[in-house]
């Protein structure tokens, strides 16, 4: 499903252009820069029109455009061309321009969703515009005083706290884990059953009828062990939903500390530097079997090694960690079985809700109130209540500022020395 397309300059009115052609052919990297899967070559087109260049140095067009097309991440892109697909639908609604826009139609805009949205959710749809207005090569209307200060009032009159998930702490993940490898474990033992009716009078008839339930065992097993693998990996290592389905099997690497998972890019390395963070034995190698993350992962390779073995498909470094899987056993996804398929974020927010299920305890622990960010809300909570000091949290989380690591620390913190215990009440 493509995102919402940013309207093209055939779609708008003329407007001044540096070119006086009427139509600022700017616009028209708008959509192509916006989609999901960039145009190459609709990009290049754009900016032949754009820019005079001698006819030597057009070949360099193309890798400008392949410039553009990396200068913002897909997810940002994605979420700029919806923003601005509501932007133009609300000033086409009211009669009123929207590229460009004079400041009072965006101050009248925030005025108008300020009751329906959230004021995260609305600065985003003005870093839109203003993104939009930039690339059409019009100055932002955003910058403008009247639109800034409708920002600042916006802030004071509707300024909460900012929206986010339950952090998933060790003690109710352990009970999560706990029954994951149940499932695991009751698994291996029917597949075992069925193995011991060998030669037994009656076996082949018995086996027929277990074979159903064999095949569902197994596919459930499979899922567990993924989703033990993918909650323990993330819990420890304090990954972002987007950095652990971006994990390949070569990502993560056993050593004699412990597990070394290299993060190629994050939300704060757009850059693509990459980084690594290190999962240590937190108890002694011959235990912690339901709980450590390094076995966990190690269980999962393994048992996805299996798998890719019947369908003769290597365990290449290179090809996804985490993988979809039907409700069959089968990798891949309902209609596209494709081995080297990867999770989505989404899959990783369902994968967390599901597991919250399991501790069968709405009131305490409502799944809706968990998703893919409670892994790492959760580390940093149980880090700062465990009494782990904010830097070398932060080293684990990669936290660029502090205000933002102590959202997450100061939940664990509050019990510490806490001064109403001395009140006497």
């Amino acid at each position: 499903m493509t995102s919402p397309s940013i309207p093209t300059a055939a779609s708008l009115p003329p407007t001044p252009a540096a070119n006086g052609d009427g139509n600022s052919p700017w616009l028209r990297l708008l959509p192509a820069l916006a989609d999901d899967d960039p145009d190459e070559a609709a990009v290049t087109d754009a900016l032949l029109e754009a820019v005079d260049l001698p006819a030597d140095l057009a070949a360099l067009v193309e890798g400008l455009a392949d410039l553009l097309e990396n200068a913002t991440a897909v997810g940002t892109r994605r979420a700029y061309a919806a923003d601005w697909a509501e932007f133009a639908d609300w000033t086409a609604r009211h009669r009123l321009e929207a590229l460009p826009a004079e400041p009072r139609t965006v101050a009248l805009y925030v005025t108008a969703q300020q009751d329906r949205l959230r004021p995260a959710t609305l600065l985003r749809r003005l870093s839109a515009i203003a993104v939009a207005h930039r690339t059409a090569g019009h100055p932002s209307p955003t910058s403008a005083e009247l639109v800034r200060r409708a920002v600042a009032g916006l802030r004071r009159k509707h300024g909460a706290r900012p929206a986010g998930k339950t952090a998933l702490v060790t003690a109710p993940l352990a009970v999560i884990c706990g029954r994951l490898h149940a499932q695991e474990t009751s698994a291996e033992q029917l597949v075992a059953a069925a193995a011991d009716l060998s030669g037994a009078p009656g076996a082949a008839a018995a086996r027929r009828r277990l074979a159903g339930r064999v095949r569902a065992a197994h596919a459930g097993a499979l899922r567990a062990r993924r989703d033990r693998a993918l909650l323990l990996v993330g819990y420890a290592a304090a990954l972002r939903r987007s950095e652990l389905v971006a994990l390949d099997l070569g990502d993560l690497t056993e050593t004699e500390q412990g597990l070394q998972v290299f993060i190629a890019r994050s939300k704060t390395d757009q850059a693509a530097l990459g980084d690594f963070v290190g999962i240590t034995h937190g108890h002694p190698v011959d235990s912690c079997a339901v709980t450590c993350p390094i076995r966990a992962w190690a269980g999962w390779r393994d048992m996805l090694g299996t798998e890719l073995d019947r369908l003769a498909e290597p365990l290449h470094p290179q090809a996804p960690a985490f993988r979809p899987l039907t409700r069959h056993g089968q990798i891949g996804v309902p209609g596209q079985l494709d081995p080297h398929a990867r999770l989505t974020g989404q899959s990783v927010a369902l994968i967390v809700k599901n597991a919250v299920a399991l501790l069968d305890d709405p009131d305490r622990h409502p799944p809706q109130a968990y998703a893919g960010h409670s892994l790492r809300a959760g580390f940093a909570t149980q880090a700062a209540a465990s009494g782990v000091p904010l830097d070398r949290i932060m080293r684990q989380t990669r936290h660029r500022s502090v205000a933002v690591a102590l959202r997450y620390i100061r939940p664990g913190q509050i019990w510490h020395d806490n001064p109403s215990a001395a009140l006497g009440l």
